[in-house]
């Protein structure tokens, strides 16, 4: 299932948000597909509606994930620069890193989407 599907969970903000998110996915902008999943994650996990809908054992499984944590781990060294890293080298092959973790990230948030709104 697709987690544009979800939409009618989503506050206006976070609706706004997807809609910018599936834009960077189409158009490969790998980074904004990164940093944007993480915010639309935190936006749905920090907003008190969705207590309608999610069951807070589901939030808090889902926050200790490893997957969530190497989400928040990766957008933080895009965002706050401590030296060079992997995506960044200016080689032929930063592309292709960034590449494979957006499409984690992608994995990440459609996780977080069914895991949460079931």
């Amino acid at each position: 299932m697709s987690i544009y599907n979800y939409v009618n969970y989503l506050n206006p903000q976070n609706r706004t948000l997807l809609e910018e998110y599936k834009k960077a996915s189409q158009n490969e902008m790998w980074l904004s597909t990164i940093i944007l999943s993480l915010t639309i994650i935190d936006n749905i996990l920090s907003d008190e509606n969705n207590l309608d809908h999610i069951d807070g054992l589901d939030i808090n499984h889902f926050k200790n994930s490893r997957d969530f944590h190497w989400l928040r781990s990766r957008r933080n060294q895009i965002l706050h620069y401590k030296g060079p890293k992997d995506g960044f080298l200016g080689n032929k092959d930063s592309t292709n890193v960034l590449k494979k973790d957006s499409l984690r990230a992608d994995k990440i948030i459609q996780k977080c989407f069914v895991d949460l709104f079931r």
